[in-house]
């Protein structure tokens, strides 16, 4: 026999978990015990052990009904049970150069606090974590909140991130974002569990979960800010690579004669788009930001932008397609008419199915909304406080 045997606390935690996670599913809704033992395979008499003992942590809590409806010509109807709304939070944050966004979830998954606050020019690494602490306290005060029923904090940050040592390997335009540590550092300061994934990833995965979209369990996410970045939803899962470390879609390339990217290679799919929008770095807008009213008016340049970045695009999703085969795409730029026109764009390109795809993948758009970003970041941590 090989590695470490299964502890019997083991087990009830992972059981405990797993059927707390059934109940958080089921919403305001609620879920019957007689429920939880057909989805989970557990015998009755555990199921009921285990719904005492979230009962009496004040984790759950019975469903008032009417007395008269509990009686039905099968019986006595089941007795629902819902998770306690306020028996634990989570906060979600995401940050890149021009700004920081933070909101606080109750167990009902509910918003009830967000801020934004801009990131003035030349901010530095420190500045972030000290702001991060700030700002995640100023939330815990004004909420009045019990340190001890926060889950934790899930930090969405920019660049790629390596998972396996919780560290952000390199944003070029926060000064200091290099190789540094900042789970580490923020649960130091915050006396909190501390999460860390890339922003896009955050975004990827709330989109993926609430988005609306028919992606079929499977969506590619494009995020267009003043940078590119991908990230892939398979199964509710998001895709790192072996190393455990957010993959880079944006330098992924299209031409090794291209022009030069922040990474230092030539020819990446961010460079190209840069290079349609030479303004965007400098004066810290997304890409494209303000060409929607060009297009309205039928400017012809505006319209070939987007005709070539749309081109560049495709061939980043013919090369992902090729590794991945996603059944659909999001096209997340700075605002819907930027990204329909993206995507209508892209739909033509991809139109016709190829020898490595039986059908076309589907093409979502969407504008970026921080607050979806918030909300992906609080689900990662809610996802490990239930694995």
């Amino acid at each position: 026999m090989t590695g470490n045997p299964l502890r019997a606390s083991d087990l009830r935690i992972h059981n405990q978990n797993m059927v707390l996670s059934i109940i958080h599913s089921s919403k305001t809704g609620g879920i019957s015990q007689s429920e939880v033992v057909n989805r989970t395979g557990l015998k009755a008499p555990t199921i009921f052990r285990i719904f005492t003992a979230l009962e009496e942590e004040g984790l759950i809590y019975p469903l008032e009904t009417n007395g008269d409806d509990q009686i039905s010509k099968k019986g006595r109807r089941p007795v629902l049970y819902a998770v306690v709304k306020d028996a634990r939070y989570t906060i979600g944050l995401e940050f890149w150069a021009a700004f920081l966004s933070l909101g606080v979830f109750d167990f009902h998954n509910e918003r009830i606090y967000s801020v934004m606050h801009p990131l003035t020019d030349g901010v530095k690494a420190d500045d972030i974590i000290s702001l991060i602490t700030q700002e995640v306290n100023r939330a815990i005060d004004r909420l009045d909140l019990d340190r001890e029923k926060i889950i934790g904090v899930g930090v969405a940050a920019p660049g790629q991130v390596d998972l396996l040592n919780k560290r952000v390997r390199h944003y070029p335009r926060i000064d200091g974002m290099k190789d540094i540590a900042l789970v580490d550092e923020l649960e130091a300061r915050l006396g909190l569990m501390v999460m860390i994934h890339n922003n896009c990833s955050a975004l990827a995965f709330s989109e993926y979960r609430y988005g609306g979209y028919d992606h079929q369990g499977s969506m590619f996410t494009f995020l267009l800010r003043t940078g590119v970045n991908g990230a892939f939803v398979n199964n509710d899962q998001i895709y790192v690579n072996s190393q455990q470390q957010t993959i880079e879609s944006g330098h992924i390339p299209i031409n090794n004669d291209g022009p030069k990217c922040s990474c230092g290679s030539r020819g990446c799919l961010q460079a190209y788009l840069q290079d349609l929008d030479p303004n965007s770095i400098e004066q810290r807008l997304a890409l494209f930001e303000g060409l929607e009213e060009r297009l309205e008016e039928r400017d012809g340049s505006a319209i070939r932008i987007i005709e070539r970045a749309a081109g560049y695009l495709a061939i980043a999703m013919q090369i992902i397609s090729r590794l991945l085969a996603p059944k659909s795409f999001l096209i997340v730029a700075c605002c819907e008419q930027i990204a329909v026109a993206l995507k209508a764009e892209v739909e033509h390109l991809l139109g016709e199915p190829d020898a490595f795809c039986s059908e076309p993948p589907k093409i979502f758009a969407t504008s970026y909304d921080p607050l979806v970003a918030q909300r992906g970041a609080a689900d990662l941590v809610l996802q490990e406080y239930f694995r």
